[in-house]
């Protein structure tokens, strides 16, 4: 059971202060000059850490030209999506020392083996696995491989994915771990934070339990009353001791762009500096069980989080679901040839984003195996394509 471990000389759990990461994700929107104020303005918050993703268009998905169809990302080619959205590989260690001397955390979540690797190689203090990879057996093998401390998200996971990622963490080595509540509805609802699953997290899986939020707008509809510091206030009243949240600098420029078509993925659960730092004195005030003197109307959206135990995921995250990776061909392979599954290196199947494939856990079943007909790439794999007899 982990009831408290350290990241780097910061102790995380127990009775330690909630540990509050800013997110950068895309929000850099492709300027090295723009992460770097997005990591200022985490550190004058007051977060203690800043976090990237670590990966490419590539090592994400293929030039197929799939689209993530029910999400707020649909208008946008996904390859493309990822070209834009991706922070190069040369940033990470400028930004890791940046981090450093603002006096912040620096880590990342990796989306393929070769990222975790290079991650593990510049020294990050800890792991993040993102809700989507929560799934991908191999990349949790991986990290587990590294002896660091582990933090997942849970959104879009049910009981039992949840249940078979903690396993497979465990069997492979890993003492420190922390699960992170998640909603990946994009924005979601507060009514669906359902925040007493944290507290059930932690007595479940024996780990520290926290939030990552993608709550923000009041009114689902038109997206125009932000209440950013409603949601993780009231998680740590269930025993949250870490919370994730995206950071920008201008959402409402982010959503100009968003909707020309420009960049601004993540603007609709993106906090401002000024909302990051009120969010982050109400999380100190409920921590040392003081009045946030919230309104009428916050009382009752905060109310409105508490929600009940749930695993499982919500309508919306169903949507979201079709992101995950799945088993793809990606070379074309004709009937009788062997399916080489390599993980992102040389071989005719890998796992990629979108969903429609088979699941991950697969990969090793059907590596070696021969097609069952021609193949041509860019297939989603299905039982009916490998011979297996």
């Amino acid at each position: 059971m982990t009831s408290a471990f350290k990241i780097a000389d910061r102790e995380v759990g127990g009775d330690a202060p909630c540990y509050v990461i800013a997110e950068l994700s895309c929000n850099h929107e492709g300027s090295f000059d723009e992460a770097l104020r997005i990591l200022q303005a985490a550190a004058d918050a007051g977060a203690d850490a800043i976090k990237l993703q670590t990966y490419t268009a590539d090592s994400l998905t293929r030039d197929f030209g799939t689209r993530p169809t029910g999400t707020m990302w649909e208008k946008t080619d996904l390859y493309r999506l990822y070209e834009k959205a991706h922070t190069p590989r040369e940033w990470h260690e400028k930004l890791q020392k940046a981090a450093a001397d603002h006096g912040l955390h620096f880590f990342s979540s990796p989306f393929d083996e070769e990222a975790v690797d290079y991650l593990d190689e510049i020294g990050v203090p800890v792991f993040k696995i993102a809700s989507f990879e929560v799934v991908d057996v191999k990349l949790l093998q991986r990290v587990a491989q590294k002896g660091k401390p582990v933090i997942i998200s849970n959104g879009m996971t049910d009981y039992l994915e949840l249940a078979e990622a903690v396993r497979v963490l465990r069997d492979n080595g890993v003492r420190d771990l922390a699960v992170l509540h998640c909603n990946s509805g994009y924005p979601a609802a507060f009514k669906e934070a359902n925040l007493k699953t944290i507290s059930a997290i932690g007595r479940l899986f024996g780990v520290v339990p926290g939030l990552s939020d993608h709550t923000l707008f009041a009114d689902d509809s038109s997206c125009t009353q932000p209440m950013a510091h409603i949601t993780p206030a009231e998680a740590v009243g269930f025993g949250s001791k870490i919370v994730e949240v995206h950071l920008t600098m201008d959402r409402a420029h982010a959503r100009r762009m968003h909707e020309s078509g420009e960049g601004g993925f993540d603007w609709a659960f993106s906090r401002n500096p000024d909302e990051l730092k009120k969010m982050i004195e109400h999380i100190r005030l409920a921590e040392r069980g003081l009045s946030r003197d919230l309104s009428e109307e916050e009382q009752r959206v905060a109310s409105l989080t508490h929600g009940e135990v749930k695993f499982e995921p919500t309508e919306k995250e169903l949507s979201s679901r079709t992101l995950r990776p799945t088993l793809w061909v990606v070379e074309s392979v004709k009937a009788g040839q062997p399916l080489r599954f390599a993980g992102g290196r040389s071989g005719n199947v890998d796992s990629i984003r979108p969903g429609g494939g088979l699941p991950i856990r697969f990969a090793d079943f059907v590596d070696g195996k021969e097609a069952a007909c021609d193949l041509p790439a860019g297939t989603p794999l299905q039982w009916s394509h490998v011979r297996l007899s």
